[in-house]
């Protein structure tokens, strides 16, 4: 059940490529199946970063059985992918990573 909603002050062309890749990444970088990830895209936000209105990005990542170990690998590798499609500078890119209970998250008239 990997969510990720990336919320950034910039805007894309191709919202249908760019939702693909990130689904598809996030999958490998959890090693879970792509049919269970869900991305949210919430773009030209208005948002400030450091002072300044330069382009910034903020990510929340909720994946049952996320643990500590994993945030620092997940955090570069979010953060080069937000670099390499959105050309977000990575020291402008905050990421909140939660791992809710099963019983906390549902799904299919059940939770997990």
């Amino acid at each position: 059940m990997p969510v990720l909603h990336i919320h950034t002050n910039i805007s894309i062309d191709n919202q249908s490529e760019f939702l693909a890749q990130a689904s598809t990444s996030v999958a490998a970088a959890l090693g879970k199946p792509e049919s269970y990830v869900m991305i949210l895209f919430s773009e030209c936000k208005p948002m400030s970063f450091a002072g300044t209105q330069e382009p910034t990005a903020f990510l929340e990542l909720k994946s049952l059985g996320l643990n500590d170990s994993q945030t620092n690998d997940l955090s570069e590798k979010l953060c080069s992918f937000l670099e390499t499609t959105l050309n977000i500078n990575t020291s402008r890119i905050y990421i909140e990573f939660s791992a809710p209970e099963r019983a906390m998250f549902g799904w299919n008239k059940s939770t997990f």
